[in-house]
């Protein structure tokens, strides 16, 4: 939920204070984004304190993450007004090329630094006593499913991708509490995403979600929830592209720290992987 709109709809809940510091973000968000949290407090006629509890009572995790959530809220204004979508009609390649470098850099920026580095270690370490590991996601999201299968097989791990809740929720309903399920939605909100995590969270299963910034269903039914930022994604946008790339990108950060926590036991486990795979390579080869 955009960020304006969630202290719109708490606003009964807010302290005068706090009012006042909703009040000023609403009238002059721009200027909002340039400003500490002592020169807003000070603007807004409030104190710093309030400007920290009004992050906390509409769910925001510390105003950095606030000014986040209002620059993507603005960017998603400013293209509702004047949607370009992806790409336009007989745009030029350099045009292409400088429009995505642009996006990717800064989706992959804000995500890096936004990354709790505690619940990255959390997550390291409920994927690392798990028995078993379901990665869920539709869509584009399962393409990240996938990915994670893959990554965390080559580790020795026991991990199904699953796009398909058909063939999820027999597993769930049956599940042990040292399983796990990782669901992976942009959004947070998708129906099948959210009945999965419930779904689990029924069993007992623990859930490991990656959904983007903000309070969404997904996440509050999570055992750790990471977040990605928001990813520019246009009104007509043809493809998940900001989206699955930094979606990528986390799951290679949690990656990589669950080989560096346990450095041995994986980096023996990799090279074994890689070098069945040569073997196999290689006398395929040979018979062709």
């Amino acid at each position: 939920m955009p960020i304006l709109k969630k202290m719109t709809e708490n606003r009964s809940r807010l302290s005068s204070a706090e009012a006042k510091v909703a009040d000023y973000i609403a009238k002059a968000p721009e200027r909002v984004l340039k400003m500490t949290v002592q020169e807003l407090a000070t603007a807004a006629t409030a104190s710093p304190a309030a400007v920290i509890r009004l992050g906390k009572r509409i769910g925001v995790q510390g105003f950095t993450q606030l000014k986040i959530e209002l620059a993507a809220d603005l960017t998603q204004q400013q293209l509702a007004m004047n949607p370009p979508g992806d790409v336009v009609k007989n745009e030029k390649v350099s045009s292409i090329k400088d429009k995505l470098r642009y996006n990717a850099q800064t989706s992959l920026n804000e995500t890096v630094d936004q990354l709790d580095n505690q619940l990255l270690h959390q997550s390291t370490q409920l994927i690392a006593t798990a028995k078993r590991m379901f990665a869920f996601g539709t869509g584009a999201s399962y393409l990240t499913a996938e990915n994670i299968a893959q990554k965390w097989g080559r580790l020795g791990y026991v991990v199904v991708a699953f796009k398909d809740l058909n063939e999820l929720l027999p597993l769930l309903a049956n599940a042990q509490p040292a399983d796990l399920l990782w669901v992976i939605s942009n959004t947070g909100e998708s129906p099948e995403a959210v009945l999965a995590a419930q779904a689990a969270a029924d069993a007992g299963v623990q859930v490991l979600s990656l959904t983007q910034s903000g309070t969404n269903t997904v996440s509050q039914l999570s055992t750790v929830a990471l977040h990605t930022s928001r990813p520019l994604e246009y009104p007509n946008r043809i493809a998940a592209t900001n989206s699955l790339m930094i979606q990528f990108m986390v799951i290679d950060i949690v990656f990589y720290d669950l080989v560096s926590q346990h450095y041995e036991t994986s980096a023996a486990k990799l090279v074994s992987s890689s070098q069945r795979v040569k073997t196999y390579k290689d006398a395929f080869n040979r018979h062709n």
